[in-house]
């Protein structure tokens, strides 16, 4: 064989090496590190090369442009950081009840002494109408005076004496005298001493009822006998 012919057929095996690259390089999808065609797909040289765009980076290379060159794998983007999870807010302090109030404490109870004046009244019935002498009903009343004179020998006794407002004046004033002695000498005789006794006679003054009437009368013809006495009695002391 000739050399003319055997360059020809050297050139024409080159030829169909290049076609054959650039027939392959139809197959490879481009990305934005490669120019593409209005396929999308890779464009070469004639010597089956791909043409970088500016945007080429490593991690864009593509394996069969590159002759081996190993794209950089693709690490993905971190997981965003999950948000925050609130947290629970805190309990509510637990207040405590306030203690029930502390009942006061009873009033202290104590002892005082009081001045206390007691009155026994002898009225109508005790006497005859226009007399000083006592009846025999008189007695039992007479008899309480005594026995508070015994139970209380340091009280004084003040016996006064009244009528009713028929009659003199004067006179009046000298019966209701001689009914008050006339109390005076029964509790001596019963054994009252006669210093713890005053006696007066105030006539027809003090009414204590009505003198218009029979009823009245009667009431306001009266010796009335008081004492004052000196008694402990309990009582509630506040402070």
């Amino acid at each position: 064989m000739s050399t003319r012919k055997q360059t020809t057929l050297i050139v024409a095996g080159i030829a169909l090496l290049v076609v054959s690259g650039s027939l392959q390089a139809q197959n490879v999808r481009a990305n934005p590190g490669y120019w593409s065609d209005s396929n999308g797909f890779v464009v070469r040289s004639g010597f089956g090369l791909c043409w970088h765009t500016g945007s080429w980076t490593p991690e864009l290379a593509i394996p069969e442009c590159e002759g081996g060159v190993t794209a950089k794998p693709v690490v993905p983007a971190p997981a965003p950081a999950p948000a925050p999870v609130a947290a629970a807010p805190a309990p509510a302090p637990v207040v405590a009840p306030a203690p029930a109030p502390v009942p006061a404490a009873a009033p202290a109870e104590t002892f005082r002494t009081q001045v206390v004046d007691k009155a026994v009244r002898l009225e109508g019935a005790s006497f005859a109408t226009g007399s000083s002498r006592l009846l025999p009903g008189a007695g039992s009343k007479l008899d309480e005076v005594v026995n508070a004179a015994k139970q209380y020998p340091e009280a004084g006794l003040t016996i006064t004496g009244y009528t009713d407002s028929q009659g003199n004046a004067q006179s009046n004033v000298k019966l209701s005298q001689a009914r008050a002695d006339a109390v005076k000498a029964y509790l001596v005789g019963k054994g009252v001493a006669a210093s713890r006794i005053t006696t007066d006679g105030k006539g027809a003054a003090d009414p204590v009822a009505d003198n218009t009437t029979a009823e009245g009368r009667s009431k306001n013809r009266r010796v009335e006998v008081r004492y004052t006495v000196k008694e402990e009695t309990r009582v509630r002391v506040t402070q």
